[in-house]
């Protein structure tokens, strides 16, 4: 009896010690095999340089295209922004993308004009009949083929970024008309266009770097310059310059260059990642800066005296020959009738 009782506890460890070996799998065999680790996705860091602070259209537009990068890409695409030219002056930044360093950067077509000649033409000033007339040249036909001309010269046009329209600002009197310019020493870009522009208006010229404008006009090493009432704002020129006046000269919008080095390593699908998240930031930048307008010149209003210039006629006829200028002509060939004629 007792040996039947030990052959019978005996077979029921036994039985015990196979379930346990067999991991209580339903099939009952054996241990089951350790799960395969899935492989790490590859994360695409890049760098976008932007030369205004936060909370401007274009640097929150930025921090925009980023969060949708990372979005379409399930966060493929990492993308940081440094604004306020972290990264450096928009010549250092465009030679760092041009050379690869660099993937992402905002510049003024005003200063990318000195490199490719057709992006200059956004420095003739009066050019566009309206805000739509200037939108419908950028994202028709002539703005891509200024794409074309951008990538020849070596990088990518990834967006285009509004810049709003140009008026003066100075210490010495307001501009009301062209005379009222004669002898001011006027910052402008290094644009010869728009070097030649101020020419035509009466004004003395200087190139002076972004970054140094502000103390520049509190020093009076400059009388004024030239810019939108977004970028007066929020660069706080209206703390040092008295004079506000809106003859609006021109449209120059700003650009987002793409390293060539950096797009071409994406496959198709990041490729077409940065496609969307490109146009879809490039409509919202639109709406901020628009939203941003209203509010940036009230900020003025309160330590700036505003006019407005109802009458452009006289400052438009001062500038007109640029439009048929010979020089200007060799350079732009017939681009400039090509944009007048646009609708």
């Amino acid at each position: 009896m007792l040996k039947r009782t030990l052959a019978v506890c005996v077979l029921i460890c036994l039985a015990a010690t196979g379930a346990f070996a067999g991991g209580g799998s339903e099939s009952g065999g054996s241990s089951a095999q350790p799960q395969q680790q899935q492989p790490q996705q590859q994360v695409v860091k890049m760098r976008i340089s932007g030369n205004n602070p936060d909370g401007t259209p274009a640097t929150e537009g930025y921090k925009y295209f980023s969060k949708k990068l990372a979005e379409l890409t399930n966060g493929g695409i990492a993308l940081d922004v440094f604004p306020s030219g972290q990264l450096g002056a928009e010549r250092e930044v465009t030679e760092q993308v041009k050379a690869g360093a660099l993937e992402f950067a905002h510049v003024s077509a005003g200063f990318l004009g000195a490199f490719v000649p057709s992006i200059d033409v956004f420095n003739v000033p009066y050019l566009f009949r309206s805000h739509d007339h200037y939108w419908n040249v950028m994202t028709g036909p002539i703005g891509e083929g200024m794409k074309a001309d951008v990538e020849k010269w070596g990088a990518r046009l990834s967006m285009w970024v509004d810049g709003g329209s140009r008026s003066f600002y100075n210490n010495t009197r307001p501009i009301t008309k062209p005379e009222d310019l004669k002898g001011l020493k006027i910052r402008v870009m290094g644009s010869p266009v728009m070097i030649k522009t101020m020419q035509f208006l009466g004004a003395s010229p200087t190139t002076t770097a972004y970054a140094e404008v502000y103390n520049a006009l509190q020093t009076r090493v400059i009388d004024g310059a030239e810019n939108s009432p977004n970028s007066v704002a929020s660069m706080k020129h209206n703390e040092v310059a008295k004079f506000f006046s809106l003859n609006e000269h021109m449209k120059i919008p700003d650009i987002v260059l793409m390293s060539n080095t950096a797009w071409n390593k994406l496959d198709a699908a990041g490729k077409d990642a940065v496609k969307k998240a490109e146009l879809d930031a490039q409509g919202w930048i639109k709406t901020e800066w628009a939203r941003q307008e209203s509010l940036s010149l009230e900020a003025c209003r309160k330590t700036m005296t505003i006019n407005e210039v109802p009458d452009k006629t006289a400052f438009i006829n001062a500038v007109l020959p640029l439009h048929t200028d010979p020089e200007l002509k060799a350079k732009f060939g017939d681009l400039i009738e090509r944009i007048k004629a646009a609708q």
